[in-house]
């Protein structure tokens, strides 16, 4: 689902597997791929000796990874499930990502609530995968922080509600997710969650372009209300937006 509007348009990438997937046109980049898969490593452990999304992995991986996962290393449960996960065994992966969840480790969480949403290896249940990525985002996963704004807006498995939507987005942003610091230009562009504040979304999409994410056409769009002294303002604002001023989480 995108929204569409007359300046700007919304980043929504939407989960398949471990990873964002854009269903729109941007430059590749950390947070937004184009069509396709790509496996998110949140702690990769040594004996992965190859680059996320590399393709599949051979079999002499997954037994090292079990090996360890046996034995309650729950990193390496963590990283099975994604092993596993990636050769579309998802019913296997989501029993190691709950070994890994229950210990946890925050990326087994968020890879939880993937596996929920997408119905994969388990029943599609929208709620369960919010409780998933809430457990994974109040352990400061951005990718699960940025989910939970996402699905607060949609309303897929919680009640809709913008102010949680955008604590979350905020939350992601200022951990490095673009696509959030975007949204959230786009929410104070056009006001329809917040009265519109045309410094805000300029000082927003600022902080998402430094993310390497292609904000110029909206930066342009927002800098038509603004004069020079109002976009100095949004620029001194970018430099604040990326401080954290509460270390509190919420639902």
């Amino acid at each position: 689902m995108q929204r569409s509007f007359s300046n700007i348009k919304w980043v929504l990438p939407w989960l398949l597997g471990v990873a964002f997937v854009a269903a729109f046109s941007l430059p590749a980049h950390a947070d937004h791929l184009p069509p396709g898969v790509q496996v998110i490593h949140m702690h990769q452990p040594p004996y992965l000796d190859r680059p996320p999304g590399s393709g599949p992995y051979s079999q002499s991986d997954i037994n090292d990874a079990m090996g360890l996962a046996k034995i309650g290393d729950a990193e390496a449960q963590a990283n099975l499930g994604i092993m596993l996960q990636t050769r579309g065994e998802y019913k296997e992966a989501a029993y190691w990502y709950q070994q890994a969840a229950r210990a946890g480790v925050a990326n087994a969480q968020y890879n939880m609530g993937t596996l929920y949403f997408n119905g994969e290896g388990v029943p599609q249940d929208y709620a369960k995968a919010h409780e998933w990525f809430l457990r994974a985002a109040t352990r400061g996963n951005k990718y699960a922080e940025f989910q939970l704004g996402m699905t607060y807006f949609t309303g897929q498995g919680v009640n809709k509600d913008p102010t949680k939507e955008i604590f979350w987005y905020e939350k992601a942003a200022r951990h490095g997710v673009p696509a959030a610091a975007y949204n959230l230009g786009v929410i104070y562009n056009n006001g329809d969650e917040v009265s519109p504040d045309y410094v805000r979304a300029y000082a927003w999409l600022l902080l998402a372009q430094k993310g390497n994410l292609d904000t110029s056409g909206a930066l342009t769009a927002v800098a038509a209300n603004l004069s020079p002294d109002q976009i100095k303002q949004a620029e001194t604002l970018s430099h604040t937006l990326e401080r954290d001023p509460t270390s509190n989480t919420g639902k």
